[in-house]
């Protein structure tokens, strides 16, 4: 009776531990309130530039790059982190966005598997380097590679910034957030 009862109770502990296993930013769990997360990364070395509409901003090194920008995103409707996108420094060439874009697919992939990929141009394939990326600028160009975690997703893309900027764009997507929104969703329909 005793073993039936400690395996019971093992068998419960597991399944709660597994349900609250979140995605990690830095070795941070995307969990918590933003500010309890923002002070997590500040002591992490990133400088806070501030906070608006649920969103977080911080500046530091991420992936051995400078000038990085991280925002961190909570619910809407409550303060849980959900959310994290880094969105590394601007570049103003095809060759530069895809060198940084290539990299990290590279050692995305090397760590966790092969992404489910778009890399295309909605219509054909410019013949040059200056056309390609004014296509990625006219939003006419769609590069992301996405790798599925156990406790979430990874989103690499490469976005405009400015008229004469775009940006490779990592988002750390939580599972377990992401599923209580969800759920919340269904329960409205």
């Amino acid at each position: 009776m005793k073993q039936l009862i400690l395996s019971l109770l093992l068998a419960v502990c597991t399944v709660c531990n597994a349900q609250t296993n979140h995605m990690k930013f830095k070795g941070i769990p995307i969990e918590g309130t933003l500010d309890s997360f923002v002070q997590k990364l500040k002591s992490k070395g990133f400088t806070y530039l501030g906070q608006q509409d649920g969103m977080a901003l911080l500046k530091g090194e991420f992936a051995a790059t400078k000038g990085c920008t991280v925002g961190v995103a909570r619910f809407s409707d409550r303060d849980q982190v959900n959310l994290v996108a880094v969105i590394f420094p601007e570049e103003e060439s095809w060759s530069g966005i895809t060198k940084s874009y290539y990299t990290l697919k590279d050692m995305l992939t090397e760590k966790y598997g092969t992404p489910e990929c778009i890399e295309e141009f909605s219509d054909r394939t410019p013949s040059d380097d200056f056309l390609k990326f004014h296509a990625l600028l006219r939003e006419e160009c769609h590069y992301v590679s996405e790798f599925s975690c156990e406790n979430g997703k990874i989103q690499l893309t490469m976005k405009k910034q400015d008229y004469n900027s775009a940006a490779v764009i990592l988002r750390y997507i939580d599972k377990a957030n992401a599923d209580e929104t969800r759920k919340k969703v269904m329960d409205d329909l």
